[in-house]
């Protein structure tokens, strides 16, 4: 029995060392060398630091007592690192939403409405738009899978009625140059931003001009009480946000974490928040979708790829949906 015990200590320290060795490798190497040449040298004198201690010195809770203080002291450094509305941005998230409330009337200023040639050509324009709560009609949710299918970005799309549509996005916050990636995203190297934005900029961004990605359109099935508390969550996020700068990180504050952080929502403990490429599944299971039809049918009808590819600018967002309906009554 105390041969196991020491086994199993042995076990947790060197698996812990291991773990904090490199998370640290990341943070020393995007963080405090902003991803160049000196971090990989930097982050491999640390693992060789680390091989070294535990090679030469027992009994084992010696070396990992070292590497443990050391990663404290680097964490009240990283902890102290704090993010900015002051970067030198992407010009697709360069500019940030706000929005003023009057009464019954919400009105978002910067509401994006890109005109793309490509990712990286595109004319820029901004617009201010004023949504009435009362005629807030439904929402629908747009989810676009990425090229591993566990892996998405679900977006929510308002539906005023006479005063339009608008998309809600979450969605990290890159400097020019940067590109998204999992491992970068766990480290101090994006901010976030809510995004408010016109539904064709979001859609034919992701659909058309970006490679691999699928976008499904599903309607919400939820009260418009429900939803209207939704959107002004939304509206309140993007004024504290606009006041005060949040840190994104691909597993406490992403897409999907944020939206279940809203006060109107409900923390959601399921897996599937992370691996957000199967969130409609979970949703689906819940009552959140349309029910009267199986999954896998209503995720074929709500492939949205071919028809927004092909839609006129003009009465997009309405002709999309016609299409969509369409193609649900031709079965």
């Amino acid at each position: 029995m105390g041969e196991l015990l020491a086994w199993m200590l042995n076990a947790f320290l060197i698996i812990s060392a291991l773990l904090i060795t490199l998370w640290m490798v990341g943070a020393i190497y995007y963080d405090l060398c902003d991803g160049g040449r000196w971090g990989g040298l930097l982050a491999a004198a640390w693992v060789g630091v680390v091989a070294a201690l535990f090679a030469a010195w027992q009994p084992m809770w010696q070396p990992w007592a070292v590497v443990m203080a050391a990663c404290v002291v680097f964490l009240i450094w990283w902890f102290r690192q704090k993010p900015s509305h002051d970067r030198d941005w992407d010009p697709t998230v360069a500019v940030l939403p706000r929005a003023t409330r009057d009464g019954d009337a919400v009105t978002i200023e910067n509401v994006r409405n890109f005109d793309y040639r490509s990712l990286s050509e595109f004319t820029p324009n901004y617009e201010a738009r004023t949504f009435h709560l009362a005629n807030l009609k439904g929402v629908d949710i747009i989810f676009f899978i990425w090229n591993i299918d566990w892996m998405g970005h679900p977006v929510l799309v308002f539906d005023f009625g006479p005063d339009g549509r608008v998309c809600m996005s979450i969605e990290a916050r890159f400097r020019k140059g940067q590109a998204y990636s999992v491992l970068r995203s766990l480290y101090r190297q994006y901010e976030i931003i809510f995004l408010a934005a016109d539904e064709r900029d979001v859609i034919l961004r992701r659909t058309k001009h970006s490679q691999g990605q699928k976008a499904y359109l599903y309607r919400a099935m939820a009260s418009v009480e429900e939803l209207r508390a939704v959107f002004l969550d939304y509206v309140d996020a993007i004024n504290r946000l606009y006041e005060k700068p949040r840190w994104y990180n691909s597993l406490c504050t992403n897409c999907t974490t944020a939206f279940y952080q809203l006060p109107s929502t409900r923390w959601r403990l399921d897996w599937r928040v992370i691996a957000n490429g199967r969130l409609d599944r979970a949703l689906y299971a819940s009552g959140r979708l349309d029910r009267t039809l199986p999954f896998a049918e209503l995720r074929r009808l709500a492939y949205l790829n071919d028809v927004a590819n092909d839609a006129p600018a003009e009465d997009f967002s309405d002709h999309i949906r016609r299409e969509l309906e369409g193609r649900r009554h031709e079965q």
